[in-house]
């Protein structure tokens, strides 16, 4: 894996790591009213924290298609491949026994048929 790719996917791992022990925290403190009105004021930086999933998500999607266009074009690139092979191949063999079908003739011996 290339290393902004990694690094992509380190960042989107600690963002799903915070937000679960986020969860966990206020679910945690969820009876106490002064948390959840303190909790209530900082609804901002949680909105903030919902779009950057978001986009985070949206690059996810977007790496996953590229790498799958690319994967799709070496695949159509190694098939081409293989067929020019199995092509060169009959040609081979084609050639081969028209040699060979030319040296078994009587006629080619030197020996008339009559």
């Amino acid at each position: 894996m290339k290393k902004p790719k990694s690094i992509f996917y380190l960042v989107y791992f600690l963002f799903h790591f915070a937000f679960l022990i986020t969860a966990i925290y206020t679910n945690y403190r969820s009876e106490d009213f002064e948390f959840l009105l303190w909790l209530r004021d900082r609804m901002d930086w949680m909105i903030y924290a919902a779009v950057l999933g978001l986009i985070l998500f949206i690059v996810n999607i977007v790496m996953v298609t590229m790498a799958q266009r690319q994967t799709k074009k070496e695949v159509e690139r190694l098939e081409h491949e293989a067929n020019s092979f199995k092509a060169k191949m009959f040609d081979l063999q084609e050639a081969t026994k028209g040699d060979v079908s030319t040296r078994n003739t009587p006629a080619s011996d030197g020996a008339t048929t009559e």
